[in-house]
Formats: structure tokens, sequence, C-alpha cells
């Protein structure tokens, strides 16, 4: 019995010690602002205690190329009557975005709109599954709670290997947060520093971002010989990636794609049903080429479904076209600064159109 209970109380202690550094507040404050978990983190916790000087407030989200940057479509706050904000992370996937939603509005109720930025409407298949992307759990481990074991852990159920991987992760933080602890013990000092700036300023850091400058001007794609020619001065590598993009095989469609948006998607209409905020997809610039073969009209996509419900709306799908051309984007797929700055006033004026409609 004696040992029973040694046992069960290093068991309790080495729980009790885990869950006061990872479970709470605690390690957020030497966690690495860049970081994948870092990142997720401090754009949720900077929305969180973001000033709000307009009742009226739309959040913004999507991946890397959301390329919406709020503080030009605040300059037209004037004319729109709206305050805009965004989390839209690089590497964030329609997963990640339900509990980074979740995350800085956990009641439903602070925005007029949430804006979605999608590739297509079409729910077109991509080279990656989503549904088994490990990536996922790092970015959301300061997010994730006991509650969200089985559904989180249940959405890898292609992949048991990631599924346990989930579940052992929520349960044991700390085995996640790893390599991140392993190299604040090797800089504790400078760690810390850097994490009382990032918690002070990244705010303005994101804020105030202008985007790169350079463009694809001098890129060509012939889309009839299938070949692409740079200019000097572009790389190897960078041709390889535009020709994978603008000449490549589309994937075979096998549903997984749709399958995994209709979940999320769905997930987030489910925070959202009820309540008096807006679900605003919007289709992204397609890029500074636009393939002839582009997706045939899927009516039973997620977004589409989706805009069949209350309280959601589908920007118009060609709204972005006139920033389809190469001195707006940087790469193949990224909008460049000046693109940003016009893509960001064109979807406020838009989105405070679609809203005031209503």
């Amino acid at each position: 019995m004696r040992a029973f209970y040694t046992l069960l109380l290093t068991v309790f202690g080495f729980w009790a010690v885990e869950y006061a550094i990872f479970h709470t507040d605690a390690y957020y404050t030497i966690l690495r602002h860049d970081s994948s978990t870092g990142s997720v983190e401090t754009y949720v916790r900077n929305e969180l205690k973001r000033g709000r000087t307009n009742p009226h407030q739309v959040l913004t989200i999507g991946d890397s190329r959301m390329g919406f940057l709020p503080r030009y479509a605040n300059e037209l706050a004037p004319g729109t009557g709206y305050q805009f904000a965004s989390i839209a992370l690089g590497g964030a996937t329609p997963r990640d975005w339900y509990y980074m939603l979740r995350g800085a509005d956990p009641q439903a109720n602070k925005y007029s709109a949430v804006v979605i930025a999608m590739e297509d409407y079409e729910d077109s298949e991509i080279e990656e599954d989503l549904s088994v992307r490990a990536a996922d759990l790092y970015y959301l481990i300061g997010r994730l709670q006991y509650v969200d074991l089985p559904y989180f852990a249940g959405s890898y159920r292609h992949d048991r290997a990631l599924e346990w991987a989930a579940a052992r992760g929520i349960v044991l933080k700390g085995l996640v947060y790893k390599r991140d602890f392993q190299e604040f013990l090797l800089h504790p000092v400078e760690r810390v520093k850097l994490a009382e700036q990032a918690r002070r300023d990244s705010f303005f850091w994101y804020y105030n971002y202008v985007g790169p400058n350079q463009s694809m001007e001098g890129v060509q794609v012939d889309f009839v010989n299938r070949t692409v020619t740079v200019p000097p001065g572009f790389t190897e590598a960078q041709k390889a990636a535009y020709t994978f993009r603008f000449l490549a095989p589309h994937p075979p469609d096998h549903g997984v794609h749709s399958e995994y948006l209709h979940q999320w998607l769905g997930k987030i209409y489910e925070h959202y049903h009820g309540s008096k905020t807006r679900m605003v997809f919007l289709h992204l610039p397609r890029g500074p080429f636009v393939r002839p073969d582009q997706p045939a009209v899927n009516p039973h996509s997620s977004v589409r479904e989706l805009a069949q419900k209350p309280g959601v709306l589908l920007l118009p799908e060609h709204l972005f076209d006139l920033l389809e051309r190469p001195s707006l984007f940087v790469d193949q797929m990224h909008l460049n600064g000046p693109g940003c700055a016009e893509f960001s006033r064109m979807l406020a004026r838009e989105v405070a159109r679609e809203l005031d409609a209503l």
C-alpha cells in the first residue's frame, strides 16, 4: 500500500507541475513569439487586448495568402464605419482557424463579421491532406483544453498514430513544448527579454507591416507551350516553384479536401450560429497569372452550401480579378506590399457595403 500511495503521489505531483506550467498562462510568459505555437498565441492574445474605438468590428482570418493589412482598411473607417483587425497567419489551416476564432471570440459576440479567405469556392483538391496535418497540434497547443481532446484528437481518425499523439499532447502539453523549452534553457535571459518585448510591441510590429516591394514583373508564363521564362535575377528554385504552380496538373479530386472543409468551416458556423456575427467568405486573388484550367463550379462545396444558411455571405467570386497581375505579387501566390494595400482597401469597402445592405 505504501508503494501504491507513493506512486499515486508521484503521478499527481507530476501532473500538478505539468498543469501549472503548461496548462495555464505561465509558459506564455517565456514562449518564443514567432514559433508556431507562439504565433497563434501572440495573434489571439493581441486581438483580445486590442483597443476598440468603434462598436462595428470586423475580424479577418486565413493563411499567408490573406494579404489583408488592417491599417489600410482602418484609414477608410470614416467612410466605411467599421474597424478591422486580422489574425490571419501563415501556415494556419481551417482547423486552426476554428480554434483561433474561438480563442479570440469565445462568446461569439465581438464582431459584426468574421471574414474568411478561401483559395477558391469549389473545394478543389490540394496536394496535402490537411486532416492529418501534424503541425496543427503545435500551432494550437496553447488553445487546446482537456475538453477538446475527443473532437480534436478524433479529427486525426485517418491516422491512428497522429490521433494518439494529439490526445497525448493535450494531456501532457510539455511533450509538445519540449523543443521550445529546451531552447529557452540554452538562453533563458535573452528569451525572457524577447518574450516581454513581444508582449509589449508585437501588435505594432504586425499592424505597421507594409509588405515587400519586389514583384513578378518580367516573368512570363506560356500556357500553350507550357513554359515559364524568368528575367535575370530570379533563381532556378523560383522558376521551379512558378512552373509547379502554373503548369503542374491539378491533383485528382477524391473529395478529401471538400470533406475537410465541410467539417471545419462547419465548426466555425456552429460557433457563430445564432449570433449577430456574419460569416463572410472571400475568394482570394488567384495569382499573378491565372491558369486557364480553373476548377468547375461545385454547387455542393462547403462555402456554397454554407451560403444557403442564415448569417453567411459569399463576396463576389471575381471581386479581386483586377489585382491578378505580376506587378502586385511578390511570388506565385502572395501579394506584395502595394498589392496588399490595394487588396485591403478593396476588401474593407466591399465588406462594409455588404454589411450595410443587410
